[in-house]
């Protein structure tokens, strides 16, 4: 860490997968409801929530392309 980020606390995130967003959003949501300040926050809160559930439904997109992927080749070898 260089000295210009101890002196100003500079926090790296890094977002390199889907649980990377989910961790940092859980973690951000986490400390909005912690403060009580879940109407204040609200419009981040909704969007934060929308972010999440887009990260949820490709995974469970590449989930089912695997999953299909996997039965092709298994009818392929059974021909």
């Amino acid at each position: 860490m260089t000295d210009s980020e101890k002196r100003y606390n500079v926090t790296r995130i890094r977002l390199k997968t889907p649980e990377d967003a989910r961790r940092l959003i859980r973690r951000v949501l986490a400390e909005i409801f912690g403060q009580g300040a879940e109407v204040e926050n609200a419009g981040k809160v909704a969007n934060l929530l929308t972010v999440w559930a887009k990260f949820w439904e490709l995974e469970q997109v590449a989930d089912l392309e695997r999953r299909i992927t996997e039965l092709e080749k298994v009818r392929k070898e059974k021909r």
